[in-house]
């Protein structure tokens, strides 16, 4: 019964996540050819820089408070008002640290950038990180549904003012900005109202409280930076060699693996909690062995198909000079793949707090990123940063998958994973030198057979669960 439990608390966790995120990450995926119709190339280079320079930001300044407020919101030997204060102070102290460093920027000119856009740089970095400990405390105390409308009403008005400032208004860069600053903001304000913040913190918090909290989420910011640098280090690299515009179009290539990544957060959100709540050495059960297998596989199907029809979705996604994005997509595809998989790992140590494994693994995939990115792209490229972003990955998916096995017995069949995988990569490599997918078919059709036991068990959940009418709510 206590198996049966844990299966439906996460399979209710990922729907309510499903209807939060797919809302916000398809109508972003929509409004990818308005990107690419409304902004040049440039002008995209332009704010893929901000927004992966907000991204080196957030893990810096706020130390990663917003693990630590996940993992002991959930330990019952601490207050969670208390907690949740510590990540609201380490906010406020941090943004006013970034505005004071801003404005000294901007006032001796130190980069060639606008004043304008370092205030957005505030701005996004301030509300990012407040949505985000707020999200962690609310999956902590077990009230994703007000996470699910919050994200619901960014995805809705910034979709919304995005074509009211970039189509209708023709504002550019700045009308791309401001959209996204009024969508956060709503998520926000909306958080807080349903929370009802200010009875739910305390400032106050017993000695002890941010040492701990800073000693478990310290490690994790060396993790999230090496983390960027796997993710962004390589648009700073390609616009050094190759220019903006060149970046502008590497980064729309990102769009595609994005419908994987986003399945994937999806599912990540979920499994952060569960994962930490349901974590058993022996796996006794098999539940953790079991859902690592059928979150592998699904990731790998869904690559697999994306690869067969990566060309079709450029063609309808990126406009005129954006289109050569394709061919950069297969290597980010299974390079997601691996990001997805070492998430869940992932998840994994940080239940057992054994946060310098994770930081560990992840700054050796980072080194490999970096040296193979000065390596490859003065000489291929654009399609030597996607090669290289793999590479690292995958690195990190071998270490990390090894270190696993000291921590937990998982009951998986390894050497049929390991298949796949060869195969996946197989895929890759046909997709990425020839323009037809017919090469491809036979490889999809053999992942599938081999995964055809797990697929018959999805299907038969499906049936008991949707067309029988019974709900995981």
């Amino acid at each position: 019964m206590d198996s049966k439990r844990k299966y439906k608390e996460l399979s209710r966790n990922t729907l309510l996540f499903t209807i939060s995120n797919f809302g916000s990450k398809f109508i972003s995926f929509l409004l990818v050819p308005l990107y690419t119709y409304t902004l040049s190339t440039k002008d995209y280079g332009v704010v893929d820089l901000i927004n992966t320079t907000i991204q080196l930001l957030g893990p810096c300044l706020s130390v990663n408070i917003q693990d630590a407020i996940l993992r002991f919101s959930m330990d019952d030997e601490y207050d969670k008002r208390e907690v949740i204060g510590v990540g609201i102070k380490v906010i406020f102290v941090s943004s006013c640290f970034l505005g004071f460093i801003l404005a000294v920027i901007g006032k001796l000119k130190v980069l060639n950038i606008s004043y304008i856009y370092l205030i957005f740089i505030l701005l996004n970095y301030s509300l990012g990180i407040l949505f985000t400990c707020l999200s962690m405390y609310i999956k902590a105390i077990n009230k994703v549904k007000i996470i699910t409308i919050a994200s619901i009403l960014n995805a809705i008005f910034t979709s919304s003012l995005n074509i009211v400032f970039l189509l209708w208004l023709k504002k550019g860069v700045i009308g791309y900005l401001i959209a996204n600053i009024i969508g956060i903001v709503i998520a926000v304000i909306y958080s807080v109202y349903k929370l009802n913040i200010f009875k739910e913190v305390s400032l106050k918090s017993k000695k002890g409280l941010f040492g701990n909290m800073v000693i478990y989420s310290l490690p994790l910011v060396f993790n999230s930076l090496a983390w960027w640098i796997n993710n962004a280090s390589d648009r700073y690299i390609l616009t050094y060699y190759c220019g903006t515009a060149i970046d502008g179009i590497y980064a729309v290539s990102y769009k595609i693996p994005m419908i994987l990544s986003t399945i994937q957060y999806i599912f990540y959100s979920a499994w952060s909690v569960s994962a930490i709540k349901e974590f058993e050495k022996n796996d006794t059960d098999g539940f953790i062995g079991n859902i690592f297998t059928i979150y592998s596989n699904i990731s790998i199907l869904i690559c697999s198909f994306l690869l067969v029809f990566n060309i079709i979705i450029a063609k309808c996604l990126y406009a005129k000079d954006f289109f050569e994005a394709w061919k950069y997509v297969s290597p980010l595809l299974v390079g997601t793949v691996f990001n997805g998989i070492v998430l869940f790992e992932g998840c994994i140590f940080t239940a057992v707090k054994k946060t310098n494994i994770v930081t560990i693994t992840t700054v050796l995939g980072a080194i490999i990123n970096t040296v193979l990115n000065f390596l490859l792209i003065p000489i291929i490229g654009a399609e030597g940063a996607a090669v290289a972003t793999m590479l690292g990955y995958l690195a990190i998916y071998v270490v990390r998958t090894c270190q696993l096995q000291s921590i937990i017995k998982l009951k998986v069949d390894w050497t049929r994973h390991i298949i796949i995988i060869a195969l996946l990569i197989l895929q890759m490599i046909l997709a990425s030198f020839t323009e037809t997918y017919l090469l491809q078919i036979p490889i999809v059709i053999i992942i599938v057979v081999l995964q055809r036991r797990y697929f018959k068990y999805i299907f038969n959940i499906f049936k008991y669960k949707v067309i029988n009418k019974r709900t995981f709510i």
